[in-house]
This record gives structure tokens, C-alpha cells and sequence, in this order.
């Protein structure tokens, strides 16, 4: 941006510039500086918006919220990146705020670098979008020069298509991505294929969920997703996840999509150039045997071929399992009832030998030139636990590739990480009226998915 050597400042604007490129980032500063006169306000405000951080979901542990009378074990620990339950009262106005100033002055766009929101779209007692709202996609159309995307979404909404809406094409700059939430696979997908993977340095899956979707595209609800979702008590080494064929069908509209972990993400970038990744982080929540199963074998899939297509580069690889609660918390034998414990825990224990088997295998059969640290955590059932299964592969190979890893030693299975989120499992509401041939064509078609 041009600035005239003849505009009077206390200090040089060269000077100021100086200043304020260092006060990027904190933005109660900059925001102070811009108070001071109109001539510092138009030389802060772009580094003012360099870094946009208005979001709920990074705060963490929120003990404010627990009460001593929850349930320790289950409901007794809020966090902010599970719900929009506990995002500040002044969230969803500072958001609108900033929607305004993007649409009044366009230009100010192409300043942001690093951009980090929360997908609340409606504030406290409200029943819908406002017209700011419906300039959402928009404006983040617009900030073509972000390099830095932190994205979340956590909220239940179900009943306004425009936010599923989002245009194809997001974010095209950006080279350090962390996702966050549950999201449809419109969403995700605009931004991946967006980007230039050869360039993409950074990619963190926190929790990333997809909410699935009917044929129709509509969001799916909670009772057909659990009743018609499949794959329990299938071999968990097995190939039975999405595969090609079902994945087009998907996209088609001919098959429903269940909500699980949000694998295709990374099907989509690793069947392009990652020339430049040098760090992974996979977070995953809790293994639910409420959620299709093959949504789970194809995440446990796709992180391992992932990483083998990423191998020239990664430095870095953070992997964590959700650890239940009730199973891994010390007083698990008094907060749980036995026939829970005999028939999740087994469950538990084969998938989790499963991604281990899949993710050390190509770990300990592929050469990594600048791998230097793989954490791993929440794997502790593999130490304490039993499986139900007695065919090949086994958990034995899966210790054998624990102890043959050349990047881990068996320290890593006794890493906690208890996580009390519970998967998304749908949206809780109910379709409208149909008639009897509608609905037994679309549950025949969800069968078929």
C-alpha cells in the first residue's frame, strides 16, 4: 500500500510501519493504536487485519462451566472446541462486525494472512440467518491471500441450506490448514482442492467429522444415520471401508453418507503433489460402535496412505485416539456396568490394534529422509485390553511392527488421552411428511449406501 511522505505523523511512517508489522497479532494493541488519531488508523488497520482471530473453539478446558454436581466421568468436563455452547456472548456480533467492514470495503480482504473463525452463523436466541449472515461465503471468497486457516464448525443446525452452500473455490493461498469440528464434505472439499498441495506445509485434522448427508444433499438426521449405518463387527484389518466406487456414488447422489471421521479430506490430497508437507497431526475422538464402520477402517486407511505418499517431507507426525472416559478413567470399574465394559471394550481393542497395524506398518516399511518425532497417543487398551478375534492379521503383528518401528518404542502405549467428546452422530431433528413411496425409496436407497 502506498503511503505520502507528506502525511504529518508524530514518528516517520516508516517508522510506524515497523511498529505495527511487529504488533501483528496482538490486537487489542493495534486496535488501541488506530484510536489515536485518523492518520494511524489508516496505517494499522492492514496489520490489524493480518491476523483475524474470531473464534470459540481454541480456548481449551472451560472449568467455569462444570459443576460439581455432573457426572465426573462423562459430563463433568467442558471444553470449547467441542460445542458453540460456550463461545462468548459477543462472538456472533464481532463476527457480523467484520462481515460488514469486508463488504463495504473489499479491498482491506487481501490484507488478512492468517484467519481464524468458528462457524456459529446464529447468535443466542435467534431462529435464523440475518442478511450479513448470506454474505458469509462472500467475503471468505475474498481473502485470497490467507496463508494460515484455522476453520471450525460446531453447531447444530440443520434447517438453512445456505451453509451448505459454500462456493468451490476457498482459500487458495493457504499452505498451513487445521480444520476443526464436524462439516459437510462440500465445505472441505472447496478448500483441499483449492489449494496448491505442492505448497501445503502444515495439515491438522482436530476432531474434523463428517455430518453427513441424505442423497439428496440434505444434512442426515441422527435416527437414520445410526439405524442404517454399517460395518459392525466386520474384520477391522480388512479393506472394508469406502472405496472408489462408493465414494463416486456419494458424490453422485445415489448413496447417503454417513457421519464418521472426515477421511476423504485426505483422499483428495494425497492423490495430488505434497512437495512441501513437513507436518501431520490427526486428532480422532472416542471409537463409537453408534457410527458406520466403514467411515472408521476408511480414516484408519487413508492416514496410512497418507503418510506413505507424504514420506519425502513429513518431519512431524502427531496421531491421537480418543481414549473413552469410562474405560480409561481410574475408577472406570465403578462408573461402568459390565455389559458396557465386556462389549466396547473388545470392540475398542480390534480397531485400535488395526490403525496401529496399518499406520506402524508403513512407518516401519517406508523410508522417511526427514522424519525426526511421531507422537502417538491415546493407545493404552493395546497394553490392558483383549480382542474377540482369533483371524490373521493379529494383534501380535501389531506389537511386532510396535517393537520393529524404528520412529517409536512401546513407552507411546502408555501415553493418556482421555477425550469425554462423543462422535456426531447426525443432526437431532425429523423429515418432513412424506408419503409412503418417498419413504421407502429413500430407505431402500440407504440401504444401498
Amino acid at each position: 500500500m502506498p503511503y505520502s511522505s507528506h502525511m504529518n505523523y508524530a514518528f516517520p511512517a516508516e517508522i510506524l510501519l515497523l511498529i505495527f508489522d511487529n504488533l501483528v497479532g496482538d490486537t487489542k494493541t493495534l486496535a488501541r493504536a488506530g484510536l489515536v488519531s485518523r492518520s494511524w488508523h489508516t496505517l494499522s488497520l492492514p496489520f490489524l487485519l493480518k491476523d483475524v482471530d474470531l473464534s470459540s473453539h481454541n480456548g481449551g478446558r472451560l472449568p467455569e462451566y462444570e459443576t460439581s454436581s455432573s457426572f465426573p466421568l462423562l459430563r463433568g468436563v467442558a471444553m470449547a472446541g467441542y460445542t458453540d455452547e460456550y463461545r462468548p456472548r459477543n462472538l456472533v456480533p464481532r463476527q457480523r462486525a467484520f462481515l460488514r467492514l469486508m463488504i463495504d470495503r473489499p479491498g482491506l480482504a487481501m490484507h488478512v494472512r492468517a484467519f481464524t473463525w468458528t462457524l456459529v452463523w446464529i447468535d443466542f436466541d435467534e431462529d435464523g440467518l440475518t442478511d450479513i449472515d448470506r454474505r458469509t461465503w462472500d467475503v471468505f471468497s475474498s481473502m485470497q491471500n490467507v496463508t494460515r486457516l484455522n476453520l471450525a464448525s460446531l453447531h447444530d443446525i440443520s434447517d438453512q441450506p445456505y451453509i451448505r452452500q459454500n462456493p468451490a473455490r476457498l482459500f487458495p493461498a493457504v499452505t498451513h490448514l487445521r480444520l476443526v469440528g464436524w462439516m459437510h464434505r462440500g465445505l472441505v472439499k472447496a478448500i483441499l482442492t483449492s489449494l496448491d498441495a505442492s505448497k501445503l506445509s502444515c495439515l491438522e485434522f482436530d476432531h474434523l467429522q463428517d455430518e453427513g448427508a441424505l442423497p439428496s444433499g440434505e444434512p442426515i438426521p441422527e435416527d437414520l444415520a445410526v439405524e442404517f449405518s454399517r460395518g459392525r463387527g466386520d474384520n477391522p484389518y480388512s479393506d472394508k471401508g469406502i472405496d472408489d466406487e462408493l465414494w463416486a456414488r456419494q458424490e453422485r447422489g445415489d448413496a447417503a453418507i454417513f457421519p464418521g471421521p472426515m477421511w476423504h479430506g485426505l483422499r483428495l490430497l494425497r492423490r495430488r503433489c505434497l512437495s512441501s508437507i513437513r507436518y501431520l497431526q490427526i486428532k480422532l475422538g472416542p471409537l463409537s460402535k453408534m457410527l458406520d464402520e466403514r467411515n472408521v477402517i476408511s480414516m484408519f486407511q487413508e492416514t496410512a496412505e497418507f503418510i506413505q505418499s507424504a514420506k519425502d517431507t513429513l518431519k512431524t507426525i502427531s496421531i491421537a485416539l480418543g481414549e473413552d472416559p469410562i474405560l480409561h478413567c481410574k475408577d472406570e470399574d465403578a462408573r461402568s456396568t459390565r455389559t458396557h465394559h465386556d462389549r466396547y471394550r473388545p470392540f475398542c481393542f480390534d480397531l485400535t490394534s488395526a490403525f496401529l497395524h496399518r499406520v506402524l506398518a508403513v512407518l516401519t516399511k517406508e523410508r522417511f529422509p526427514h522424519l525426526t518425532r511421531v507422537d502417538l497417543m491415546g493407545f493404552r487398551i493395546i497394553r490392558n485390553g483383549y480382542s474377540l478375534r482369533v483371524r490373521h492379521p493379529n494383534p501380535e503383528l501389531t506389537w511386532e511392527y510396535i517393537r520393529n518401528c524404528p520412529f517409536v518404542n512401546e513407552e507411546f502405549t502408555k501415553m493418556a488421552n482421555v477425550d469425554y467428546r462423543r462422535p456426531f452422530l447426525g443432526y437431532d431433528f425429523y423429515l418432513p411428511t412424506m408419503e409412503q413411496y418417498q419413504l421407502n425409496e429413500l430407505e431402500e436407497c440407504m440401504r444401498r449406501s
